[in-house]
C-alpha cells in the first residue's frame, strides 16, 4: 500500500469518547475513509450492502460482542482485515478472537497516539496483502477454469503411468469416471504395438532434455481407438530420476496447415522433438512444479528488493528468490546450485553481524564461518551437493530437509542452531538454488524435566488451534480460523497446551498474522524439539494434572481438522485442533504414553 491508496475503515464501538479520539486520529491519515457504528447489529446491516477494507471492533459491545461480530463476518465470507480492541487483559478473549479469524489484537490504554501509529502501519501492510491474496485467488480460479475447460487431455502421471490428476475433458475422453481414472494408468490405454516405443522414448528424457512430442493411439474404455498428438514433460528429482510426467494430448485430425491442403498425419510415433527453451521460473518444490499461482503468492507478499550481484542466465530466477528471502523475519539465506551465496536477509545480518554486501557472491562455504568459525558443511549442502556430504542426522520430510540441533558460537555467544531447508527448481525441473532458515536458542544447563517430573514429549505448530468450552466456539476454531501457533506437551504428571512465544497473545501491541511464506517454502511448520518444564509453565494456556483428567477424546483428521478434547473433574474442557495426520499421530503416541486409560478414539 502507498499513502495515496484509499482504505475504507469501519470502527464499531459504543463508547462515544473512544470513537471520537480514534476516529479523529485515523481520519488524519492520508487515504483513510472512516465510518463508525455503535453496535454489531448496525455494523452487519452496513456490511449487507458495503465492503470495508478494515473492520475494527471493540470486544465489549451491547448485544452481540466483538468476537460474535467477527464470527458472523467470517461466516459470510467477508475477507476484511478484522481487528479486535479491548480494555480487558484477559487471555481467553485474545485466544477466542485469534482462533475465530482476527488479524490483530489491540489492548486499549496507554499512549493512544503511539498505538494508532502502529495500528496504521499494520492496516496499510495488511490491506495490501489482502488485496494481493484476493487477486491471487482470482488468478487461481482463472487458472483452474482454463485447465478444466480445455478441450485437450491434460493430466499428471507417475513414472508407472498411474494418473495423479486429470482434467474434466480427460474423463469424457477416456470414458471413465474421475475416481476410476485415478485408479488407472495411462500406459494401459496405449495399444501394445505402440506402448514399447513410447516407454523407450520416455526413458531417454533427462533434466537437460525433458520433453517429447509423439503421435500414438489411445484405446478408450468403450473400445474406440483414437490418434492424438501427445506432449510429455518429465519432472525430475534432484538426483535426476523422473518423479512425474505432465502430459497433454490433442486431436489433430482437423488440423489445417495454412497454404496447404488438409492432411491426416500417418499413424506412427514421431521423433522426439526438443522444444526451444523457455525462460525458467523458480518453483519451490523438489518434486513437481506447482501451477503458476504458487510463486506469485510469495512474490505478492515480498517487497521489492535488489537481486544482489547475480548475473548470467539465472539472474531472473534468483531475483524472485532474493525478494522472498529478504521479506522474511526469520534468519534465512540462499545459495545457488554451485554454493554461491545469493541472498542473506536482514535478520541474519543482525544475528551474525555479517552484512549481505560482504558475503553475497562468495562460495567455498563461507556462509558457515559466522556459525562454526570456519568454512564447513551446513544443512544446505545436503541439498545442493548430497554426494559430498554425509551423516549429520539430516532427514527429509516431504520437500523439507531438517537438521539436528547443533551447538554453535555466534559472535562469541554459545547458541543452539536448528536448520530447515528446501530446494528451488526452475520450470524444467532443474535445481537452481537452495534456501535454509535458522532457528536459534540459548543452551540450557537444566534437563528437560523438572524436579521429580519426567518430560514425555510434544509438538508446536502454526497449524495447531485451540478452543475453549462450547460447540459454537469449537466450530469457529475448526472452520473459521487461519490462525494457530499452539503446542501440546506432556510430562508424567501434567498435560500442557502452550502458546508459542513468537505468537504472544498477551502482547499489548497486538499479534499479527497472515504471512505464511515460511509454510510456502518449507511446508507445515511442526517443531518437535524437547522443552523445559519451566518454559511450558511460563507459556501455558491450559494445564491439567493427570489425576484431574477424566477423559481424552480423539478424532483423526479426515476432511476437517482432527482434534483432541480433554475433560477434567470439574467438568471443564478444552479442545486442540490438529490439521495434519502425521502431527496427529505424534500427539496420539504422546497421549498413549501419558495416560492411556482415559483415551477414547472416535
Amino acid at each position: 500500500m502507498t499513502q495515496t491508496d484509499s482504505v475504507s475503515v469501519l470502527w464499531v464501538d459504543d463508547e462515544p469518547a473512544v470513537l471520537e479520539v480514534f476516529l479523529k486520529l485515523l481520519s488524519r491519515e492520508p487515504g483513510f475513509v472512516v465510518e463508525s457504528s455503535p453496535t454489531a447489529e448496525d455494523a452487519l446491516e452496513l456490511l449487507d450492502t458495503r465492503f470495508f477494507d478494515v473492520i475494527i471492533s471493540d470486544y465489549a459491545l451491547p448485544g452481540l460482542d466483538g468476537v460474535g461480530l467477527l464470527k458472523e463476518v467470517r461466516s459470510r465470507g467477508i475477507p476484511s482485515v478484522f481487528i479486535i480492541v479491548t480494555g480487558k487483559r484477559l487471555a481467553h478473549i485474545a485466544i477466542d478472537a485469534l482462533n475465530s479469524g482476527a488479524d490483530y489484537y489491540l489492548q486499549k490504554g496507554g499512549d493512544a497516539g503511539k498505538d494508532i501509529g502502529k495500528l496504521v502501519d499494520f492496516i496499510r501492510t495488511s490491506v495490501g496483502k489482502k488485496q494481493g491474496e484476493r487477486a491471487l485467488a482470482e488468478w487461481e480460479r482463472f487458472y483452474a477454469s482454463c485447465v478444466e475447460s480445455h478441450t485437450d487431455v491434460i493430466c499428471r502421471i507417475l513414472p508407472d503411468g498411474k494418473f495423479t490428476f486429470v482434467n474434466d475433458f480427460s474423463v469424457g475422453f477416456f470414458k471413465k469416471s474421475y475416481d476410476e481414472m485415478l485408479q488407472s494408468d495411462l500406459f494401459s490405454f496405449i495399444p501394445a504395438a505402440e506402448r514399447t516405443e513410447v516407454l523407450s522414448r520416455l526413458q531417454k528424457l533427462s533434466p537437460a532434455s525433458p520433453d517429447a512430442l509423439m503421435e500414438h493411439h489411445i484405446t478408450t474404455a468403450d473400445g474406440q481407438s483414437r490418434l492424438l498428438q501427445w506432449k510429455y514433460h518429465g519432472i525430475f528429482t534432484s538426483s535426476g530420476a523422473v518423479s512425474e510426467y505432465q502430459v497433454s494430448g490433442r486431436d489433430t485430425g482437423g488440423l489445417i496447415k495454412v497454404g496447404q491442403e488438409p492432411t491426416r498425419p500417418s499413424v506412427k510415433i514421431t521423433e522426439v522433438v526438443k522444444e526451444a527453451p523457455v525462460p525458467a521460473r523458480p518453483v519451490v518444490s523438489p518434486v513437481s512444479p506447482p501451477p503458476p499461482a504458487a510463486i506469485p503468492r510469495a512474490a505478492a507478499q515480498a517487497p521489492a528488493a535488489a537481486a544482489g550481484p547475480a548475473t548470467g542466465p539465472e539472474s531472473n530466477d534468483w531475483k524472485m528468490i532474493v525478494e522472498t528471502v529478504n521479506s522474511l523475519d526469520n534468519p534465512v539465506f540462499a545459495v545457488s546450485r554451485t554454493g554461491v551465496v545469493i541472498a542473506w536477509n536482514s535478520a541474519l545480518e543482525e544475528l551474525t553481524g555479517v552484512q549481505a554486501g560482504s558475503i553475497v557472491g562468495k562460495g567455498g562455504r563461507e556462509y558457515a564461518v559466522p556459525f562454526y568459525g570456519k568454512p564447513a558443511p551446513m544443512l544446505i549442502d545436503h541439498i545442493i551437493s548430497p554426494a559430498e556430504v554425509s551423516g549429520g542426522g539430516t532427514k527429509k520430510v516431504g520437500d523439507t530437509f531438517i537438521g539436528e540441533m547443533e551447538h554453535v558460537t555466534i559472535r562469541g555467544k554459545p547458541m543452539l542452531l536448528w536448520g530447515k531447508g528446501t530446494a528451488v527448481y526452475d520450470a524444467k525441473g532443474a535445481l537452481i538454488a537452495a534456501i535454509e532458515v535458522l532457528t536459534l536458542g540459548e543452551p540450557q544447563a537444566a534437563a528437560a524435566s523438572g524436579p521429580g517430573e519426567t518430560y514425555i514429549g510434544g509438538l508446536s505448530s502454526l497449524t495447531l488451534k485451540v478452543s475453549g468450552e462450547g460447540m459454537k466456539g469449537a466450530l469457529a476454531g475448526a472452520l473459521g480460523s487461519s490462525t494457530g501457533g499452539y503446542g501440546i506437551y506432556a510430562t508424567d504428571r501434567r498435560l500442557f497446551v502452550i502458546r508459542c512465544p513468537d505468537l504472544d497473545i498477551d502482547n499489548p501491541q497486538g499479534v499479527q498474522f497472515g504471512t505464511f511464506i515460511m509454510d510456502e517454502l518449507f511446508g507445515t511448520t511442526v517443531d518437535t524439539r524437547p522443552r523445559l518444564v519451566q518454559d511450558l509453565e511460563k507459556n501455558q494456556v491450559f494445564v491439567a494434572r493427570k489425576e484431574d483428567i477424566t477423559r481424552i477424546d480423539t478424532k483423526r483428521p479426515v476432511l476437517l481438522s482432527g482434534y483432541l478434547t480433554v475433560t477434567v473433574k470439574n467438568g471443564g474442557s478444552f479442545r486442540v485442533y490438529i490439521d495434519h495426520k502425521k502431527a496427529f499421530s505424534h500427539v496420539e503416541k504422546i497421549l498413549q504414553a501419558f495416560y492411556p486409560e482415559v483415551i477414547r478414539a472416535e
